[in-house]
């Protein structure tokens, strides 16, 4: 067996499953083969069964598990140390032949006969037979024997071919879930998710399996949780078909058909090349129910967008029609109602939040379609004349804005042009530019001719009105300058002159000119007055609170922003509610209050989604919430959060805004070990990177990029990184962080073997060390770390002299900056590699608390110590100190 086949075997099974891993497997068994190396051969062929099984190809594993058999059957002795691999391997055997219709059922059988044969003779329990028996009657839909086989199956002993302690019980609360016995499905899963589970398949698998059980006893936020967190696992996992169907159907039965339909359009690829025909079946059938449920235009991968009827039509034609393949096998019609019950599935809820944000938006809609319609207010016969004029001015100031357009609209009717006055005409043309709304040119021709009609009148008060109108108007259009000309005098003369409970209104619009204009100063003491005002209307001090709290925050006031924002959440209307919220949480992170955020942003998400108007806004709510949810140690939220506002930020112009979001994305992949797609964020982050960006920020970021590459072991990648972080840092003018970053690089050097490139890095470092001030803490430490580095190294060579000389000029520096951890690690080294009594081991390990993370190294290093100085009595008594509760 040649070393270099033992390197590719092992570089083999630490790949994830895949198609990656399988291929450097089929490697192994060719050079196998040709080397005439049957017991690697033999054992590679098993892992290879196994790669193809978890990879998501199980019908490949066919063959080399047959040749497996083969060569075990001709000579049984000959691969005893690999037993136990082999009899597991053959537990995939019927579980994979179900799944295809053109193997025939008898063969099926006769596996599961020679399965059992093989357990007897191998004195194995038959808990593993019972499960794998019981699985082929579940199959084919014979309840009778499905429910033998189960009584059998958890009534057999378990032993070490039973599977793990979390996929045996899921394939129960299948069994459970199916003949309606849902509450004992989800107790059978209480102690397995409360437990330690290390198998590739678990938790997600149960809780996947729990779905329907949580549902039926109403166990909604168990429901929601299990189906975000496996279906987070299981997206990036290959050959999860079936397991996506799931999610689909619970997605459809709950009302979340547009996420279901989200879920159907990122996987429709996958059946392209299915795992099995029974995963292509179950994805089918589950995507026509999703589908069936909206009026849509799907997404395909690679055909036009299609209209969702007729893809759920398509797709439950490919379901049934493989419904039927299997039920021909079979023999019997099992399948087919299978796919039938799915297609016709009714919603086990009305709808089911799957988040805070949704669950707040789903209570305010229905506390809005509840309400009781609210009867007209009556406002008495009908006016006359130039009264439709007097009420259409009452019912626009008291916000009933639709009776006054009609009130409008009747005097135009009623009254002939040549009976109205001239006061008549300006009022009606007020009117008219009032209920322009965006209509900005309609409304500003209204009001110039109403001034001069006003003027003509000697009108004053209703003058200064249409000028202050006019100057807001300018205002929104960006034409500050003009808009405080116009209006700046007269708004101060409304404010002091006009009716009391018009005052707020004019206060507001001065305060919002002069705040535009860069006078903010000026815009805060009118925001300010008017709060305080005991005649301005609460929904005008809602908004002046918003305008103060955004003036506060450009003078760094917080507290007073935050309390302004609080203010403004006191509006009736959702939008401007909405942003008060979103200010608040924004300031309660910066303060470092998340918890009370979350909260915030939440509330303003709930009032925002689903309005058009508001999709950049509610993306930048979740950004926020994203970090909060990250900075409350909830990763897995702050993904989901990040994720839907990374969608809503792909347009150029909202560049910034998706850089933030793909950092929070980053942090919260990260926290989740989720590694790869942190390292494909930061990459997308150096892609979207403006060409100005600073070369301090590069640097970090590419600093990233190389420790989430040294983390995934792909260190050779990893040097060039940290050099190309380096060389951003040298042009940012920051030495440490430069230093830092080569280091960075030799450290990866060491991990991928590359020895000799060590010294040269770090004789890069030297100089720029140098020119700094030696007694800096910064620069001790990194002037240690490189003593330290060429220790590290000098180990890994097996230079023993040369490391503890190194550790020594390291833990001097170390002690000099009081790096008390660091220090430590350099004189464990020295005492370890660098002494032959046990006088420093003895200092070192006395002078550490118990419990401490040094402590059982610094105890067992002593020990040793001690039983080489044959003082074994002393040994064992400290070891017995180490090993004792």
């Amino acid at each position: 067996m040649s070393d270099d086949l033992l390197e590719r075997l092992h570089r083999a099974e630490s790949t994830p499953y895949g198609k990656a891993r399988s291929a450097l497997l089929e490697d192994v068994v060719r050079r196998a083969d040709a080397g005439e190396d049957e017991d690697l051969a033999f054992y590679a062929r098993l892992q290879l069964v196994t790669a193809y099984v978890m990879g998501g190809e199980p019908r490949k594993s066919l063959v080399p598990f047959a040749r497996c058999v083969a060569d075990w059957d001709a000579d049984p002795g000959k691969y005893q140390q690999h037993s136990h691999t082999f009899h597991w391997c053959f537990k995939y055997a019927p579980s994979t032949l179900t799944r295809f219709p053109e193997v025939p059922l008898a063969q099926t059988y006769g596996v599961l006969d020679d399965m059992e044969r093989r357990w007897r003779v191998g004195g194995h329990s038959m808990h593993a037979v019972h499960q794998h028996r019981w699985l082929v009657a579940n199959h084919i839909g014979d309840a009778e024997a499905a429910a033998e086989h189960f009584r059998l199956w958890s009534t057999a002993p378990r032993d070490d071919l039973s599977d793990c302690v979390g996929c045996d019980p899921t394939s129960k609360v299948r069994h459970l879930s199916r003949i309606g016995q849902t509450a004992e499905a989800v107790a059978l899963a209480v102690g397995v998710l409360d437990g330690q589970l290390t198998c590739n398949e678990q938790p997600q698998q149960m809780l996947t399996a729990l779905l329907p059980a949580y549902v039926a006893e109403g166990m909604y936020s168990e429901a929601v949780d299990a189906h975000r967190r496996a279906y987070r696992i299981q997206r990036a996992e290959p050959g999860e078909l079936g397991s996506y169907a799931d999610h689909i159907v619970f997605l459809a039965r709950t009302g979340n058909e547009t996420r279901a339909v989200e879920l159907v359009e990122r996987h429709l690829g996958d059946l392209e090349d299915p795992p099995s025909p029974l995963a292509e079946l179950e994805f089918a059938a589950a995507a026509s129910l999703a589908l069936s449920k909206v009026d849509l235009m799907i997404r395909q991968p690679k055909a036009d967008d299609v209209p969702s009827a007729r893809l759920a039509e398509d797709l439950a034609a490919r379901a049934l029609e493989l419904a039927a393949r299997f039920d021909e096998r079979n023999g019997t019609g099992f399948r087919t109602e299978m796919v039938r019950a799915t297609l016709t599935a009714e919603p086990w809820i009305d709808y089911l939040p799957l988040s805070e944000t949704a669950r707040r938006a789903h209570a305010r809609r229905q506390a809005v379609q509840q309400a009781e319609v609210t009867a007209p207010v009556a406002d008495g016969p009908a006016p006359t004349g130039s009264g439709w004029l007097d009420r259409a001015e009452e019912h626009w100031q008291n916000d009933r804005r639709d009776e006054a357009v009609a009130d409008w609209q009747a005097f135009e009717q009623e009254v002939p042009e040549a009976e109205r006055s001239k006061l008549d005409q300006a009022r009606l043309l007020d009117g008219r530019g009032l209920a322009s709304k965006d209509e900005h040119e309609v409304a500003l021709e209204s009001w110039r001719e109403a001034l001069g009609l006003y003027a003509e009148l000697g009108e004053e008060v209703r003058l200064l009105r249409d000028r202050g109108r006019i100057s807001r108007i300018l205002c929104e259009q960006g034409q500050i300058e003009e808009a405080l000309a116009t209006g700046e005098e007269p708004l101060r003369r409304l404010i002091a002159n006009d009716e009391p409970r018009r005052r707020g209104g004019w206060q507001y619009s001065l305060a919002t000119m002069l705040a535009e204009a860069g006078r903010a100063e000026e815009a805060l003491a009118e925001a300010t007055a008017l709060r305080a005002s005991a005649d301005a209307e609460d929904e005008l001090k809602a908004g002046a609170g918003i305008l103060q709290c955004s003036l506060f925050l450009q003078f760094e006031r917080l507290d007073d922003a935050e309390e302004a924002a609080g203010a403004g959440t006191a509006t009736k209307h959702e939008l401007p509610r909405s942003y008060a919220f979103r200010q608040r949480g924004w300031i309660r992170n910066a303060l470092e209050r998340p918890a009370e955020a979350v909260d915030d942003l939440e509330e303003a998400i709930a009032l925002a989604a689903g309005t058009p108007e508001a999709e950049i806004h509610v993306a930048i709510c979740r950004l926020e919430l994203a970090r909060s949810y990250l900075l409350t140690g909830r990763p897995l939220e702050s993904a989901e959060t990040a994720e839907e506002a990374l969608a809503a930020v792909g347009a150029p112009e909202l560049t910034s805004i998706r850089l933030d979001v793909r950092g929070v994305l980053v942090d919260a992949y990260r926290a989740l070990g989720e590694l790869e797609p942190a390292l494909a964020q930061v990459r997308a982050l150096l892609a979207d990177a403006p060409e100005e960006a600073h070369p301090h920020w590069l640097g970090m970021t590419r600093q990233d990029e190389g420790l989430l590459l040294e983390r995934l072991d792909r260190d050779k990648e990893a040097v060039d990184v940290f050099l190309a972080a380096a060389e951003h840092f040298e042009t940012a003018e920051l030495p440490i962080e430069f230093v830092q970053a080569v280091r960075l690089a030799a450290q990866s050097a060491r991990y991928a073997g590359d020895f000799d490139l060590i010294p040269q890095l770090l004789d890069r470092v030297r100089p720029v060390l140098d020119s700094l001030p030696s007694a800096d803490e910064t620069v001790l430490f990194q002037q240690a770390g490189v003593h330290w580095d060429l220790a590290m190294l000098a180990m890994q060579r097996g230079e023993i002299p040369a490391a503890v000389d190194y550790a020594r000029q390291a833990a001097e520096s170390y002690e000099r900056g009081g790096f008390e951890g660091q220090l430590l690690n350099a004189r464990l080294l020295i005492a370890e590699h660098g002494t032959t009594d046990d006088q420093m081991l003895q200092e070192i390990f006395n002078s550490l608390p118990t419990g401490h993370d040094q402590w059982h190294r610094a105890g067992y290093l002593l020990a040793d110590r001690l039983r080489g100085l044959d003082r074994s009595a002393e040994a064992e008594a400290l070891e017995a100190r180490l090993t004792s509760p």
